[in-house]
């Protein structure tokens, strides 16, 4: 018996070898790049057991960082992980199905096992593709090719949304809107721009001092800029000068739209809103823009660069602002005002007010028709003794020279300027006094005139004939601008 169980055990070896090997399971199809060898084992220098060729599809059985293992014409052996690229799985997939978002790839991009651009390449995907994503991540998305999982950079897929209905895009992948170019700024000093809204985030370029830049939107701390293809932030305190290039577009940062012209029935006190002490008494008959109505019952209004507010609100006549897009033939659509020296002891204030009432005798009533340029000058120009100007304080910053005919003129073309900026007209050309400003509007919203080429220059963009209503009286220049009937 002992002599009997060693040979049935070698008998059972060799009937175990002549029976066929299990088949090992096909777990991906894929494509060969390059002209390989199939080797008996993983090394180079293996048995030679076959060849693949380029673009030939083939059977992986196992894939390895360095090594796959395939089956060919029944042969089975390895050939470089390298050259095996589109690894699909053997099974029937649905990318789609098993996706929660899609996105576009923006460049070649690479499917990897694991999130390192280092790790095991499983795919490859062409720019344009479509990317079938399992899971967002903020440096790498989970995402699936043909049945294969692994990883992609979030950083080269661009266009995120949902893959199914109930499906929704988390708020911080939600893709920002293109680039928009809404004003043009300049910087008053040099400014980085900022991938981020944090001055510590990466730098993506400079706007250097005096420089122009495009500007989508300000939220008052930071500006949404491009220059030369670099798209990010810069501080907004350090923009000025702002251009609106579309009349329809958003409001120039610091713009507001009055609601009301109030009318004086009586003499009313302004009182500063802050401290409640009373800044002026505006006479009988003056027409004021007016901010908005207070739960005490009184009104505020700007007054030179702070806010005013008046109580006595039984003593004022409310004409509404209409809406421009909602506006009937004689509504009003806009309206502002500024503030001037009632007294008249000098012979500076007697000359600059008469300035100011030249202006506005010479564009109270004006209509500028649908299409239609109007330039300031064209009214009120030539600023000279012979066309009925007197001397009035000027703003010069470039000689000792404080007194021109016309001084005061300003004002009338800054007021103006500060009432259209409420509504779709576009600006042809403006330009401030100085880089200082003017006390009576904020920074940079002034609009100097004078002889030769400094004018306020317009242009009607609305879809009707506007007219212009201009009173000065009581230290208070109004505009208003009125849908032509």
């Amino acid at each position: 018996m002992k002599k009997i169980l060693p040979f049935l055990m070698a008998l059972l070896l060799a009937v175990g070898a002549l029976l066929p090997a299990a088949a090992e399971e096909i777990v991906y199809t894929a494509t060969v790049t390059k002209a390989m060898t199939i080797r008996e084992k993983k090394s180079t220098s293996a048995k030679k057991l076959g060849s693949v060729e380029a673009g030939e599809f083939i059977s992986v059985l196992e894939f390895g960082k360095d090594w796959t293992k395939i089956v060919k014409d029944g042969v089975t052996g390895y050939v470089l992980s390298k050259n095996v690229d589109d690894l699909a799985a053997a099974e029937g997939y649905n990318d789609e199905a098993a996706a929660q978002y899609l996105g576009t790839a923006d460049k070649e991009l690479t499917l990897r096992a694991q999130k390192s651009k280092s790790a095991q390449r499983l795919s490859t995907l062409a720019q344009g593709e479509t990317v079938y994503i399992l899971e967002l991540g903020e440096t790498w998305h989970r995402a699936v090719k043909q049945g294969v999982e692994g990883y992609v950079l979030s950083s080269a897929v661009a266009g995120l949304k949902p893959a199914h209905e109930g499906i929704e895009l988390p708020e911080e992948f939600i893709p920002a809107p293109p680039f928009q170019e809404v004003y043009t700024a300049t910087a008053v000093i040099n400014l980085s721009i900022r991938k981020e809204k944090d001055s510590g985030s990466r730098l993506l370029g400079t706007v250097y001092q005096n420089e122009e830049v495009s500007v989508m939107e300000t939220d008052g701390e930071w500006a949404h800029v491009r220059k030369d293809g670099a798209e990010g932030y810069v501080l907004a305190e350090h923009l000025r000068y702002y251009k609106r290039l579309d009349p329809y577009g958003p409001l120039l940062p610091g713009v507001t739209c009055y609601p009301y012209a109030a009318r004086a029935l009586e003499n009313v006190d302004i009182l500063s809103a802050e401290t409640g002490e009373t800044l002026r008494t505006v006479s009988e008959g003056c027409v004021m823009a007016v901010s908005a109505f207070e739960d005490d019952m009184s009104v505020t209004l700007p007054y030179d660069r702070t806010t005013g507010r008046i109580q006595a609100t039984g003593s004022l006549e409310m004409e509404p602002v209409a809406a421009w897009n909602e506006a009937q033939n004689g509504d009003l659509i806009a309206v502002f005002s500024t503030y001037y020296d009632p007294a008249q002891n000098t012979q500076e204030q007697i000359g600059r007010l008469h300035n100011i009432m030249q202006g506005v005798q010479r564009l109270d009533g004006v209509i500028v028709g649908v299409g239609e340029k109007f330039y300031f000058n064209d009214f009120c120009a030539p600023y000279t003794k012979s066309n009925g100007y007197m001397e009035g304080p000027i703003v010069n910053y470039v000689s000792s020279q404080k007194l021109g005919y016309g001084g005061g003129i300003c004002q009338v073309s800054t007021t103006l300027y500060n009432a259209i900026l409420q509504i779709p007209i576009e600006v042809i050309k403006q330009q401030v006094h100085s880089s200082y400003g003017i006390s009576y509007v904020p920074l940079d919203m002034d609009a100097a005139v004078g002889n030769g080429n400094i004018d306020l220059r317009l242009r009607n963009t609305l879809p009707y004939d506007i007219r212009f209503a201009l009173q000065a009286e009581g230290g208070v220049l109004t505009v208003r601008v009125y849908r032509a009937s």
